[in-house]
């Protein structure tokens, strides 16, 4: 019987009446949608407004000419034509021993990480651009009693091929077949290049 008269009362259930409360909430939530909306329209206004009204920024080393266009700061002008000029005059060079004595191994195999050299015999083949007291500052060649001798001039290109050919070569100098161990390369290349 108890029963009978609960199911008689149309007493609304909990998840009615959060129904309810959500429809309320949800009904207001256009409007909260509007001013959003409004909002962000705003928004992409003034920065596209500010985008294309203030100036343009300029990185460093680029200038404004007085015609309104744009141009190479002098110095960055200099730096350019200092660049250029250095790729139009590079040199191939050789550090070869200075002494008698144990020098640094950057390619020898087995582990080894020393070769005894002659004066005279090549350490490293290299190429570059710049001036050897640049290039080298303080006559740090990467290792002790290292004599620095320029081989060939020309451009970078050029010198790059010959420095190529120098260490493909290493291997048939007369100073290499006569050691106990082949390297393929000049004990101060680590690579070929």
């Amino acid at each position: 019987m108890l029963r009978s008269s609960r199911a008689n009362k149309r007493e609304p259930c909990p998840d009615t009446r959060l129904r309810v409360i959500s429809k309320n909430q949800s009904s207001s939530s256009p409007q909260g949608f509007k001013w959003l909306f409004l909002l962000i329209l705003v928004g992409i206004a003034f920065l596209v407004y500010h985008v294309y009204n203030s100036e343009k920024k300029v990185a460093p080393g680029v200038i404004e000419t007085p015609e309104g266009g744009f141009g190479l700061s002098s110095e960055r002008q200099a730096k350019l034509d200092r660049e250029l000029e250095e790729i139009d005059n590079a040199v191939q060079y050789a550090l070869v021993a200075n002494l008698n004595g144990v020098y640094p191994c950057l390619s020898c195999p087995f582990g080894l990480k020393t070769i005894y050299l002659y004066e005279g015999n090549v350490w490293k083949y290299g190429v570059t651009r710049k001036k050897e007291s640049e290039r080298y500052p303080g006559g740090n060649y990467g290792a002790e009693n290292l004599l620095f001798i320029p081989m060939f001039f020309g451009t970078y290109s050029e010198c790059l091929k010959q420095e190529k050919q120098m260490i493909y070569s290493y291997p048939l100098l007369p100073e290499v077949t006569a050691r106990d161990v082949i390297l393929a390369r000049p004990p101060g290349n680590k690579y070929d290049s």
